[in-house]
């Protein structure tokens, strides 16, 4: 009988990659398995924007107890009693357990249930030393406790940045996958433009009032892919003849992968991880705040399509091929499976 699996998961009211990431590991390794479940604060809490059964417990004891852990909170005589009260309404912790905890929770991870294993699953390593003081010195830390089995990263930036700051931790990567059942290749275009505006909105709207004020988006709508459902963003994707990439600092970035899958050309930001995917055969990059350039690239390939839409949409379809040899879900689930084979093989 394996080890039960906890994966620490925030709520999010918005789409997220990394939510439903979280959430795709529980699911694959029950599939294969495993005994691995979600970790919500609330009971009733469930993210609704896309569609995954899995089996979910809560815990608002360690969810508290994190938050006065990354925010350098002390915990006094009636903080310990209310943890105390918490902890009776809280999902039992077996001790030969793992909890696995995303790297969003700052530098203590590790004291959370102390005899327990964990993993990391960081999902975006410029996260990492989110709550680090530049003043303290973390001789231990969640990558380098002795109680930390590994940390999961999810593309070759990750995983050089995590080697170097850590490097005696054990840094294992895995393939992301697109579903391509919902993310699918569409060459049913329309004259559409989309963008995940929840990241670098000062950029976002540099961009976009450059291009309205230059007149260059006559004939063309221009849609944000916000607070809709995880079908909602594969359907504007498939429609959508361009992507704009605002990625930052990503340890992976999907919108733009997802959207290569549904056969858009992306233009734009690749964050660090996006260089192993922004491809020149089918892809524009931009370097990072060159607003400028931005613009100019976009007007670039909106006179392209004009010219020639074929040769535009059969980049869009080279992309969509790139995306399915490399980041399949047959190739995320290997990656998995490997993965905790190696970390948990009883």
């Amino acid at each position: 009988m394996k080890n039960k699996i906890y994966f620490v998961c925030p709520n999010n009211n918005h789409a997220t990659g990394g939510v439903k990431q979280i959430y795709r590991q529980v699911e694959t390794l029950n599939k294969n398995g495993f005994d691995a479940y979600i970790l919500h604060k609330k009971n009733g809490k469930k993210d609704n924007w896309f569609n995954m059964n899995v089996p979910i417990v809560y815990s608002p004891f360690i969810f508290k107890k994190l938050k006065y852990l990354y925010l350098g909170k002390k915990i006094n005589f009636f903080k310990k009693l209310q943890f105390d009260i918490l902890k009776k309404y809280s999902e039992k912790i077996e001790k030969n357990a793992i909890l696995v905890f995303p790297e969003i929770y700052g530098p203590r991870i590790h004291e959370i249930e102390p005899a327990t294993n964990k993993v990391i699953f960081n999902q975006n390593c410029y996260y990492t030393f989110n709550y680090y003081s530049m003043m303290e010195n973390y001789d231990v830390t969640p990558y380098n406790h002795s109680n930390t089995l590994a940390t999961i990263v999810a593309s070759e930036d990750a995983k050089k940045y995590l080697d170097y700051a850590f490097a005696s931790s054990k840094i294992l990567k895995m393939r992301l996958g697109i579903d391509q059942n919902i993310f699918s290749f569409s060459s049913n275009k329309e004259k559409q433009i989309c963008f995940m505006p929840r990241k670098l909105g000062d950029d976002v709207n540099q961009v976009i009032n450059i291009l309205k004020q230059r007149n260059s988006l006559k004939g063309w709508t221009i849609v944000p892919v916000d607070n809709k459902t995880e079908l909602e963003v594969a359907n504007l994707m498939k429609k959508s003849v361009f992507f704009l990439s605002f990625n930052y600092k990503e340890g992976f970035g999907l919108p733009p992968v997802e959207a290569m899958s549904c056969g858009c050309y992306v233009i734009g930001y690749r964050g660090q991880a996006g260089k192993e995917y922004f491809k020149p055969e089918f892809s524009t990059p931009v370097e990072d705040g060159d607003i400028i350039e931005f613009v100019k690239k976009i007007e670039e390939m909106i006179k392209s399509y004009e010219k020639n839409p074929q040769e535009v949409l059969e980049k869009g379809k080279l992309a969509s091929i790139f995306v399915s040899e490399n980041y399949s879900l047959e190739n995320e689930e290997k990656d998995t499976l490997n993965i905790w084979n190696e970390i948990s093989p009883n």
